[in-house]
């Protein structure tokens, strides 16, 4: 390996936290419930870092059966993070809130199930490997359809930044999805090296994508605030009628 594997966690951890202040003074310039929501934005950011710290320290770091290395919290990020940008896209196609719920538990089964593959001995590594594998498809098949027909009923802006959001996410399931089939925890494909660096890679070209999206699309999110003055709302089950008309200042 050219330098040390904890070296390149920090040296990402230090590069996500350098994005996490920018972002920050980024959102300084919305106000109100638009700044509300543009707070995903540094929010995401700020749990890379954390993740990527802790796995330079050797936080919550396990072993598989075979003696490969398991990071525990990059599994955390992906368990909050994805799964909430999964919910907020839902959202922003005003999709039912029970629908958005279970595209959360699709990526947890995902994220987390990648992770009990990698720990678990066999036959449950199989059985995990069925969770990923089913979670997989029901993200796909979430926003490919019932997301992207909620889409069709709001404004242009929003209907704009859903397609952007749903293709990203959906480059990002496959991508992921082959680099976890062939890390040295899985089938040994890429060499050490390589299976880090590619995730790390992937790790901050996501976290990226996600965050710039959103924050270069302000008409789109203050036509979502309108409905939706918080973030959180597909939580508390204050969603928008679906059969109501979008407002003007929507459009």
């Amino acid at each position: 390996m050219l330098f040390e594997e904890q070296t390149l966690y920090a040296a990402v951890a230090i590069v996500a936290l350098l994005l996490t202040i920018v972002l920050v003074a980024w959102v300084r310039r919305f106000e109100g419930a638009t700044r509300r929501h543009m707070l995903f934005a540094p929010a995401a950011m700020a749990s890379l870092t954390v993740s990527y710290a802790g796995m330079a320290a050797g936080i919550l770091l396990f072993h598989g059966p075979a003696g490969a290395p398991v990071y525990v919290t990059r599994f955390l990020d992906y368990g909050i993070i994805y799964a909430f940008i999964a919910a907020y896209t839902g959202q922003i196609a005003n999709a039912d809130r029970g629908v958005i719920l279970s595209g959360v538990l699709g990526l947890w089964a995902f994220s987390f199930g990648a992770m009990i593959r990698h720990l678990a001995p066999p036959p449950f590594d199989s059985i995990a490997s069925l969770l990923v594998l089913s979670g997989f498809a029901y993200s796909l098949w979430l926003l490919l359809r019932p997301y992207t027909r909620a889409a069709a009923s709001v404004s242009d802006d929003r209907r704009l930044l859903f397609g952007k959001l749903r293709n990203v996410q959906l480059i990002m399931l496959i991508t992921y999805l082959l680099v976890a089939l062939t890390t040295r925890q899985a089938l040994g494909l890429l060499g050490a090296f390589t299976g880090i660096y590619v995730s790390a890679y992937l790790d901050l070209f996501s976290h990226v994508a996600l965050t710039g999206l959103i924050l270069r699309s302000e008409p789109a999110i203050r036509s979502l605030t309108g409905t939706h003055p918080s973030p959180l709302t597909f939580l508390t089950g204050s969603e928008t009628d679906r059969h109501t008309a979008e407002t003007p200042a929507d459009d």
